[in-house]
């Protein structure tokens, strides 16, 4: 019989987020754009390739972890104010918005896709809360925030959302996501209230399980938000995220995979409702949430064969670090150091 995992400690966790954070800074380019990916201890060994979503994601957890371990250094502050920049030019203004309802959408390579308003509204929300970080913001950081938010909101449908669309035209495409919808719940219920389309569809959504096959972590934020702010009924909130829960607890084929980023987004979501019992114990029992403290804990323990000096690399079978490897997993290393405290 194997050993049970070393502990994670606090310090540790710390420790990890403060290196993850430092060398992200160092790799932010003097346009704003990352080194998306390189590999293990050589940043000059690049690959080739960018994601604006994870761009927008890494964007949130630098701010995220900068707030946590403050004081930020003038360098990392930069970093964070060039990388935000970035996403603040990547908006332009959707031409098939509703007259007198100005929006702004979030734009790569032609296209407009919901997951990357869900982040872009997550990042420049938390950059806002680090004095000296936010850039320059031609609308003002409110207005800016309030017409990304008019987007995603524009783009529920019935009891989803659409996903993606052609900027030049409007045109909705077929694509659809695992994870948009989560992105776009979570980054709405963090920067504003709730209207009774965007409740209706996160109601209509978390009764039915939606992310549950694919243990999602985004809807697991968005689920543990909802709960929280009384967006939805404590019962609702209780038995979605106990489904979600038992999901991740019962069926860890993901651990076989030996790759840091799928056990790193689950330990995100069972890291996220730890934070929310400690707010709301009345949802889960104490028995359960041990469960998914000792999980938790596992899961943490293993990523650590995949990291060094502030980079986490794909798994057994490649040394590439790409910056949303760094972001999941420095996540819930984040998480489980405020856990700890």
């Amino acid at each position: 019989m194997s050993a049970a995992p070393a502990k994670v400690t606090t310090g540790q966790s710390r420790e990890i987020v403060a290196a993850s954070l430092d060398h992200l800074a160092q790799i932010v380019l003097p346009n704003g754009r990352f080194i998306y990916a390189h590999e293990a201890g050589d940043t000059g060994n690049v690959h080739d390739g960018y994601n604006l979503l994870r761009h927008c994601g890494t964007v949130w957890f630098m701010a995220r972890a900068a707030t946590a371990t403050g004081p930020t250094p003038p360098a990392t502050l930069d970093a964070i104010r060039r990388a935000a920049g970035y996403i603040g030019r990547k908006l332009e203004p959707a031409p098939w918005a509703k007259a007198g309802q100005p929006s702004l959408a979030l734009v790569g390579r032609g296209m407009v896709k919901l997951g990357g308003l869900g982040l872009g509204l997550l990042a420049l929300s938390e950059v806002r809360k680090l004095p000296g970080a936010l850039p320059d913001l031609p609308l003002g950081p409110d207005e800016t925030l309030a017409r990304m938010r008019r987007y995603a909101l524009d783009e529920i449908d019935g009891d989803d959302f659409r996903h993606k669309r052609l900027l030049a035209t409007g045109e909705v495409t077929p694509f659809r996501s695992d994870y948009y919808t989560g992105e776009a719940i979570f980054g709405l219920l963090v920067t504003g209230p709730s209207d009774t389309d965007l409740t209706r569809v996160t109601t209509s959504l978390m009764r039915r399980g939606y992310g549950w096959a694919q243990q999602s972590h985004w809807m697991a934020y968005a689920a543990c938000e909802a709960a929280e702010r009384g967006v939805v009924q404590p019962a609702l909130g209780s038995a979605y995220l106990t489904g979600l829960m038992e999901g991740i607890l019962s069926d860890s084929h993901y651990r076989a995979r030996r790759q840091s980023t799928p056990i790193a987004c689950r330990t995100e979501a069972l890291t996220r409702v730890l934070h929310l019992a400690r707010r709301r114990p009345d949802l889960m029992t104490p028995d359960f949430l041990t469960r998914i403290r000792a999980h938790a804990a596992e899961n943490l323990s293993l990523q650590l064969d995949w990291y060094q000096d502030g980079q986490f690399w794909k798994g057994d079978d490649a040394r590439k670090v790409q910056i949303d490897y760094i972001q999941h997993n420095a996540t819930a290393f984040l998480h489980w150091a405020d856990l700890e405290a």
